[in-house]
């Protein structure tokens, strides 16, 4: 018999992921979302086999599209755009054209699921909301993203990622005690969290309907999903007294917190367990702290002061040594320790590629970009990066032709019409200069294809 890691490793290999079936295979949503919150929900189901059909605004795109990270393109793309919106068809119609409007609700009588993260009442003052589409389709399980929710006095408040981080209460408990300085959570963690939520939250409605054929109508608020982070306000109304802000220090472990090493790399140690407290001690040549009256038990090291000074021996011995040495040794010893990760680190990291939680994916369009792997792995039906996003209105023809049974003709009437289009020379919009999608058999689909 086989050893359980050897087991395991074959169980969960990435290679063999495109030879497993797709969890939500044969599950359509309408994506109307745009920039990172809606869009991450959708991608989440897309990578598990979902057929997710992004709606978009001809000549003009998702908000995201031409944003990037301090104006730095990618073979004339957002770089972080391909990680948001991988595995998705793209759709071009005009939302404001009453034939488009036909369109979307011929397709939403077949479709499983719809997203959207307009402000507050747009979706329904034009026509394409919950109320309108359940009509259509009682089956639906249709999810509104916004910053404070579809209903309640804050409902029309603007909002994005840094607002609803401050309005969730995330910021006050993030930076260093004593001070006056709040730090931004990075990446647009307020968009991704609760777009994790969100599609959650499908999932929970599409397993409800299973059981009763009844759709139904999610409201997911972005200030409501970073809140589910934290529980201080519970602590505040047991004890009336806020846990404040403890920098990067663990206030429920002695030592944990974030050092600096003598090879100016830094590390995340952290000691939750007795046993571990004494493993760390007798590694670096102070056994005698597992006695020491201050340090002992649990609550003598949480002791405000013994904690202080416990850190501070810590940042002595962890400055005297090099990274790989104390990593070493807490895997000899038996004390958590890691290197804190850098991007060059995670992008090329080994046991990331090998797990497949970092992925050199080959595109059609794009060539290889490193791009994310699954959050999680399932052995039975794993998910998938399949191409990476596309141009504005790619998919145009696939979608009209195969999921709605058009003709060629009927699609050159609605380009004619200006129903739906495609892109103009903007970056995020077109495909990458050298990339001839006349040559393209998706962007041409049901069309002779020029070679």
């Amino acid at each position: 018999m086989e050893d359980y890691f050897s087991y395991t490793a074959k169980l969960f290999n990435p290679d063999e992921a495109s030879q497993k079936p797709e969890a939500l295979k044969g599950i359509r949503v309408l994506d109307f979302s745009h920039v990172i919150f809606g869009p991450i929900a959708a991608r989440l189901l897309a990578d598990y086999g979902a057929e997710v059909i992004k709606l978009e605004l001809p000549f003009y795109g998702d908000l995201w599209r031409p944003a990037t990270y301090w104006g730095k393109y990618w073979k004339h793309s957002n770089p972080i755009w391909h990680n948001i919106t991988k595995n998705k068809y793209f759709l071009s119609v005009n939302l404001q054209l009453k034939q488009s409007k036909e369109l979307i609700y011929k397709m939403a009588e077949e479709a499983d699921v719809v997203i959207e993260n307009f402000a507050p009442g747009t979706a329904d003052a034009w026509g394409i909301g919950y109320e309108k589409i359940s009509q259509i389709n009682p089956k639906i399980v249709f999810l509104s993203c916004s910053t404070y929710g579809q209903f309640g006095p804050m409902r029309y408040f603007p909002g994005w990622d840094l607002l609803a981080q401050g309005a969730s209460g995330v910021l006050t408990l993030n930076g260093y005690p004593d001070t006056d300085i709040y730090y931004k959570l990075p990446d647009y963690v307020g968009d991704f969290v609760p777009g994790n939520f969100g599609a959650l939250a499908i999932l929970m409605a599409l397993y409800h309907r299973k059981k009763t054929g009844k759709g139904q109508y999610i409201d997911m608020a972005q200030t409501e999903g970073l809140m589910r982070l934290l529980y201080h306000y519970t602590y505040h109304s047991v004890t009336k007294e806020a846990i404040g802000r403890t920098g990067n220090t663990d206030p429920t472990m002695m030592p944990a917190s974030i050092f600096k090493t003598a090879d100016d790399k830094f590390l995340a140690l952290a000691c939750a367990t007795a046993d571990q407290f004494k493993n760390f001690a007798g590694a670096i040549g102070k056994a005698e702290w597992a006695t020491d009256p201050r340090f002992a038990s649990t609550l003598e090291r949480l002791k405000p002061e013994n904690a202080k000074a416990l850190t501070a021996m810590a940042v002595d011995w962890v400055k005297s040594q090099s990274c790989a040495d104390i990593v070493k040794l807490a895997d000899e010893k038996g004390f958590p320790a890691a290197e804190v990760a850098d991007d060059y680190s995670i992008a090329y990291d080994e046991w990331r590629r090998k797990r497949g939680s970092v992925v050199l994916f080959k595109d059609d369009v794009y060539g290889n970009l490193v791009i994310a792997g699954p959050s999680a792995q399932l052995s039975g039906t794993p998910s998938r990066t399949k191409w990476l996003a596309r141009p504005l209105g790619y998919h145009n023809r696939l979608v009209l032709k195969k999921f709605l049974g058009m003709s060629e003709e009927e699609i050159q009437d609605l380009e004619k019409k200006k129903v739906i289009g495609t892109f103009d020379d903007r970056p995020g919009l077109k495909p990458p200069v050298y990339y001839n999608l006349s040559e393209d058999p998706i962007y041409n689909y049901g069309k002779e294809v020029r070679k």
